[in-house]
């Protein structure tokens, strides 16, 4: 376990440090940190939101630690809810094996997503207000994320995690501020990797149309790809832009229209079930033959059926970092395989960033107040500068309370992604403190 003369030798970064050749059991030993010197520290910015939580001194030990993870578990969205909940069931399972959080047993506490914004929303004040959690892990829908944001930080008394959704408006909006935090990218990060791929791969591109679902992520998605493309070439036209209900069952009108189009390419952000229908009904109208298709986080659809030759980015990639040479990735995909019967999709990785997140955080915080259990506020602020190792490589967080996430993109070949490119967080994210509108206008 780190002591606090370990930190105190780190100054603004807290980075935790993993030996080469260690697997994802090693993660639940007790924390590691290396004092980091300004040539190996990974860059953080020394400056710290105010942060100021109504939580109280804290106890000096705690023997549970109740955890709630709020995720899909039915309804059209639950094909990748699933996913996340059993990533947090194996990792809580081993973090308790290993002796759990600073000593104290991790208890699970398991919801239903369904249901939208004014559910989250009160289901939220529940957890909180009524059953006491320690910490909350939630949520897919972009929509209940900047629903649950404010409600979150207008209590401050549990740290937030927000494990998936991607909106760039909870950061460009300073939603974020106190106990909220999302240790993953934004539609900025996928649409400037999948417009990168693009320019390289088709560098004659010259029309793009878009089909993507009418609700924040969808928008944000869209414009985000398309402003990180206008600006890396901006000869090319847009010739359609289509919006869809969330969970729309038939695509063949939209599928026709853009077929008579005849875009080089098709940007769409469809996820779950939409990008399931999507696949199936395009292949069978011919739309892959005629138009090449860019997926936004598509990897999911790599298992249904994707044609081979389109682009597809994701957050996270099974085979990337290489799990012959990263064994932490390798141990993760081995467990989940073993427990579940398949490899682990996007959902679980992010889930594991965020329950990692809340373990490093308080035993990090723990080690730098020299405390056996340390309060919300000392958790904050460790989490606001933060560096990580999970299975789909180092989490760096910022004091914006987001990661710095870079992205993987490749091209469909057997339900599998060739051609991998990875584009780095300095090549897909603005640097703290600049809007992602500002940044986006010189990216070329």
């Amino acid at each position: 376990m780190a002591t606090r003369r370990d930190f105190l030798k780190i100054g603004a970064s807290l980075v935790v440090g993993l030996g080469v050749g260690y697997g994802l059991a090693s993660l639940f030993r007790g924390t590691t940190v290396q004092g980091a010197t300004p040539s190996t520290t990974l860059a953080l910015s020394t400056t710290s939101s105010t942060s100021s939580t109504s939580s109280t001194t804290a106890p000096t030990k705690k023997s549970t630690f109740k955890l709630a993870v709020v995720s899909f578990e039915t309804g059209p969205a639950s094909i990748f809810g699933i996913p996340a909940i059993n990533a947090a069931k194996m990792l809580v399972e081993q973090i308790n094996a290993s002796g759990g959080i600073l000593g104290a047993r991790v208890e699970l506490d398991i919801r239903d997503e369904s249901g939208g914004p004014d559910k989250m929303v009160t289901l939220y004040r529940q957890l909180v207000e009524q059953e006491g959690v320690d910490a909350y892990i939630g949520l897919i829908s972009s929509a209940d994320c900047l629903a649950v944001a404010p409600v979150a930080e207008e209590l401050g008394r549990v740290l937030t995690v927000f494990f998936d959704c991607a909106t760039v408006q909870l950061v460009d909006n300073k939603m974020m501020k106190r106990v909220v935090f999302r240790p993953a990218g934004t539609t900025v990060t996928d649409g400037v990797a999948l417009a990168r791929y693009v320019v390289e791969t088709m560098p004659d591109i010259k029309t793009v149309a878009g089909l993507n679902q009418d609700y924040a992520y969808g928008h944000d998605e869209w414009n985000d790809f398309k402003a990180a493309l206008l600006d890396l070439k901006p000869d090319v036209q847009i010739v359609g832009e289509f919006f869809t209900p969330l969970f729309t069952s038939d695509y063949s009108a939209q599928i026709s229209k853009i077929m008579s189009l005849k875009p080089d390419l098709l940007h769409t952000s469809f996820w779950g079930p939409d990008l399931v229908n999507l696949i199936k009904q395009g292949s069978a109208m011919g739309l892959f033959n005629s138009v090449k298709v860019a997926f936004a986080r598509g990897e999911f659809g790599l298992g249904y059926g994707m044609p081979d030759g389109q682009l597809v980015e994701g957050p996270n990639y099974h085979a990337f970092p290489n799990p012959r040479f990263y064994w932490i990735n390798k141990d993760f995909i081995q467990k989940y395989q073993a427990s579940f019967g398949e490899v682990p999709t996007y959902p679980a990785y992010h889930m594991a960033n965020a329950v990692l997140a809340v373990k490093y955080a308080y035993e990090v915080a723990a080690a730098v107040e020299n405390v056996g259990w340390p309060d919300l506020n000392a958790v904050v602020k460790v989490l606001e500068n933060l560096a990580y190792p999970t299975p789909g490589g180092y989490v760096v967080m910022t004091p914006t309370h987001n990661a710095m996430c870079g992205a993987v993109v490749g091209q469909s070949k057997g339900g599998k992604l060739a051609n991998l490119r990875y584009y780095v967080p300095e090549e897909t994210n603005p640097p703290p403190g600049v809007t992602s509108a500002d940044w986006l206008k010189g990216i070329a």
